[in-house]
């Protein structure tokens, strides 16, 4: 799924690269809270002049409400929540849309888990319509394993969700259940690609830029073997994702990856080929299962 931080958005909630650091409120200019408009004229502009009024206070109260929300820790996350629910509802329906927001909700709480659990700050997720969710960090890791294990955190989430969701249609025979989960295998598995600023890049990176690129030819073969990830967007990451790979290789020599021990390298990379695999294999049951569900 998707972070001007270290995971950017995608359809699973991804996480991005952290430039400098976002402030979510201090960066907020301070405003009066007052707003005065001009007394309404008399007489034969008094009507218009109400209604100018009128104007003026709906769009204060829907200005500094609106601002005071942003400023609370949810504000954001509740209101680019709705958006976002409102917009897939509005194209793919209602029961869809509450599907993948929840999804995408669970995979990046992932990622705000471990990085405050590494001690550093992260806003709660603020999702973007249509291309996932981001996180915004005031400070980053010092090491690619840790970097890794902040991108592996949102998958693991999120394939405990869906997981979850599996189960419970196992036992409710509910279809909103399967259709959860199918959407939350497919997001994290598409989120584990290691493509330019999709999670399995951050994940990967510790490991060896060698083992990156072998995984980039499992998921091609994989896609064209299947014909479930071929896009225009795949296309694109993969296309923006060759300069960020050549400076993996150029970077192979920086303490920042060489710190990593052999140990945490073995424990990343298995860790992310066992998280394809079974997401992989969930993925394709779910969308048979669907498929027979719709018949």
């Amino acid at each position: 799924m998707s972070q001007n931080d270290p995971y950017e958005p995608s359809q699973g909630g991804q996480y991005i690269p952290p430039p400098p650091a976002y402030q979510a409120t201090s960066d907020i200019p301070p405003q009066s809270p007052y707003h005065y408009s001009p007394a309404p004229q008399q007489g034969n502009r008094g009507l218009l002049g109400w209604l100018v009024s009128a104007a003026l206070a709906v769009w204060a109260v829907a200005k500094y409400g609106l601002l005071l929300l942003v400023k609370l820790p949810a504000g954001g996350t509740i209101i680019s929540l709705i958006v976002s629910f409102g917009g897939y509802a509005l194209v793919f329906g209602p029961w869809f849309a509450v599907a993948l927001v929840v999804m995408i909700l669970v995979h990046e709480m992932g990622h705000v888990v471990e990085i405050r659990r590494q001690g550093m700050q992260a806003t709660a997720p603020i999702f973007i319509p249509f291309l996932g969710a981001a996180i915004f960090q005031r400070s980053h890791p010092t090491d690619a394993l840790k970097q890794a294990q902040i991108g592996i955190a949102g998958p693991i989430a999120g394939t405990l969700g869906a997981t979850a969701a599996f189960v419970l249609y196992g036992s409710t025979g509910n279809p909103i259940f399967l259709l959860m989960a199918w959407i939350g295998f497919y997001i994290n598995l598409f989120n584990l690609i290691p493509l330019w600023q999709l999670d399995g890049a951050w994940i990967l990176g510790p490991v060896s830029p060698y083992f990156q690129v072998a995984a980039l030819a499992v998921v091609g073969i994989g896609a064209l073997a299947f014909h479930l990830l071929i896009s225009p967007l795949l296309i694109i990451f993969a296309l923006l994702g060759i300069p960020t790979l050549i400076a993996r290789f150029r970077e192979r020599s920086n303490p920042y990856y060489t710190s990593v021990p052999a140990g945490g390298r073995w424990a990343i990379g298995l860790a992310w080929l066992g998280l394809v695999l079974y997401l992989g294999v969930m993925s394709l049951q779910a969308h048979g299962m669907l498929a027979q569900v719709a018949r």
